[in-house]
């Protein structure tokens, strides 16, 4: 495990290929009560327009109980939407 002093993020590697990673993820997300917001299969939408990548997803999850998501996303949405 390696973190990054710039942003703080965590990289694990995983000894298991990438769908059966996302799906022990899933499980565990599901264990403990969090929820998955959104997936982002950058390397599906990728591939569509005939481009070719690793595999990519990026899965946003939390708590709404825990995260006050309604303090930062609305402050996004319209950079999001321009």
């Amino acid at each position: 495990m390696t973190t990054s002093a710039d942003n703080g993020m965590v990289h694990l590697s995983s000894p298991y290929s990438v769908p059966e990673t996302l799906k022990r993820l899933d499980s565990v997300l599901q264990s403990r009560g969090l929820t998955v917001f959104a997936r982002i299969d950058h390397s599906g939408e990728a591939e569509k327009v005939g481009m070719k990548m690793h595999p990519t997803q990026l899965i946003i999850f939390g708590s709404p109980k825990g995260a006050r998501l309604s303090w930062w996303l609305p402050p996004l949405s319209p950079s999001i939407c321009r």
